[in-house]
């Protein structure tokens, strides 16, 4: 497909007809001219559907219908195959740019053609990430075969830098990640459960990548995540420029707050469970996918 706008902007969305609603109103309002919104709605129950109706009514937004659920990458997949930009934005369907967000992403393509990504999230991609269309066609896009939203985005990544290629970080390219915040003792256990089960995709990705991800992860013996990272993961330690102790998830939502010295305890001990739990979670993967890693 020949591309005739600069950017095309891929948000899969399930479930979250609130919160995607304030992203395509900001979406809407971008400081840029050439650029179009494709939302692929992956099987919600939730009114997304009709939102979208309403949406789609603008020349910028096309919209995907899907009954059932495949997954992030198969959404993101079949919204990039419509597409017509010579870059592919991945956003989430719970961030809300700024004016200038677009403007400030693309700007460090600018600094040569061997820029491959760029990104205002992190350096292993995710949502507020960039790509060089043809470079996506290179790859065959996202692997299909991870089915939930992680670690998708790493594999792609490390494809791209395996052909050569760079990621530039923006800060500039600023938005507010509006999580859906936990409230209840079992909001917060399904969600803390939902955050153990994907890392059984691990395996996948070391699998693929193993030397890349023996880095990444930080992978001792040739099989084991070394238990610190996965601790500070859960318990806000990770985050090197602030580091403070909450349980949380590394897309910054809190379950429980250090307001006390039984709370510090109760971060401690529950951290402790997670490393384990997450090793069960790996070694399921290890098995599925014939890769071992704990």
């Amino acid at each position: 497909m020949i591309a005739v706008l600069e950017a095309s902007i891929i948000i899969a969305t399930k479930n979250r007809a609130e919160l995607l609603q304030k992203t395509l109103k900001a979406m809407l309002s971008l400081k840029h001219s050439s650029y179009e919104i494709i939302v692929v709605n992956d099987g919600s129950t939730d009114g997304t559907a009709e939102l979208l109706k309403q949406f789609s009514k603008n020349p910028k937004i096309k919209a995907l219908n899907f009954k059932e659920s495949h997954g992030p990458a198969f959404a993101r997949n079949r919204g990039i195959e419509v597409s017509k930009g010579k870059f592919i934005v991945i956003m989430d369907d719970d961030c809300i740019p700024s004016r200038e967000w677009l403007s400030e992403l693309l700007k460090p393509f600018n600094k040569g053609k061997k820029v491959g990504i760029t990104s205002s999230f992190n350096d292993w991609g995710g949502t507020s990430t960039a790509y060089r269309r043809e470079l996506l066609e290179k790859i065959g896009f996202f692997d299909e075969d991870f089915p939930t939203s992680y670690r998708e985005d790493t594999d792609t990544v490390f494809k791209i830098f395996d052909l050569g290629y760079s990621l530039e970080r923006n800060p500039k390219a600023e938005f507010k990640h509006e999580h859906k915040q936990p409230k209840s003792f079992f909001e917060k256990l399904k969600y803390g459960w939902s955050r153990i089960k994907v890392h059984s995709v691990d395996p996948l990705l070391y699998k693929k990548h193993p030397v890349r991800t023996r880095e990444f992860l930080d992978i001792k013996l040739g099989f084991v995540r070394n238990p610190l990272r996965d601790f500070e993961a859960a318990t806000g330690l990770w985050w090197k420029r602030n580091p403070r102790l909450v349980l949380s998830s590394p897309q910054g939502v809190p379950l429980i707050e250090n307001k006390s010295a039984l709370h510090a305890f109760l971060i401690v001990l529950i951290g402790i469970a997670y490393v384990f739990l997450v090793k069960i979670a790996r070694f399921y993967g290890s098995i599925k996918y014939g890769k071992l890693l704990v």
